[in-house]
């Protein structure tokens, strides 16, 4: 099969437009290349420029962020502390629980107190001297008719039911 055929004419004119194609393209890209590595150039000037300050800023940055962990290690640590001495205070507690709180002692003393008190007041009002009432003789009176003067004698007492 034959390809179909181009006039002579339009193969001269592709011919002509690839390689006129071709020549703007490769002075394009050498023109490209050439600004590529200009600015390659520019950069790594202006990175040599400011190493020193970036350096710098990377240090202070360095410092301070070492600083923060420094801090916070520091923190963490005295909790960590205070946990294992609140867990150590909690089992001292557990396996010798026999200090008494002194609380305890405190009411133990104020009910000896009142227990003093109250016996020193018991003994103060129970020896209170009593009146004594002067001893006269009875009124004599001659003792009714019907009262049995022999109640004191046995045999009273044994009608009375009493041995």
């Amino acid at each position: 099969m034959n390809a179909p055929s181009i006039p002579t004419g339009t193969r001269e004119a592709l011919g002509r437009a690839r390689d006129q194609a071709g020549a703007a393209l490769s002075s394009s890209l050498s023109s490209l290349g050439g600004t590529v590595e200009e600015l390659a150039h520019e950069v790594a000037g202006k990175v040599e420029e400011n190493l020193p300050v970036l350096a710098e800023r990377a240090g202070r940055l360095a410092g301070q962020a070492e600083a923060v962990a420094g801090a916070a290690a520091a923190t963490a640590l005295e909790k960590l502390d205070e946990g294992v001495l609140t867990a150590r205070r909690e089992l001292a507690a557990r396996i010798d629980p026999g200090t008494p709180s002194p609380r305890r002692w405190w009411w133990i003393g104020a009910g000896l107190l009142l227990t003093a008190l109250s016996i020193a007041g018991w003994l103060v009002l129970s020896r209170r001297p009593q009146p004594v009432e002067q001893v006269t003789e009875p009124p004599a009176t001659n003792p009714p008719g019907s009262v049995d003067l022999d109640a004191g004698s046995p045999a009273a007492a044994a009608r009375n039911g009493h041995s």
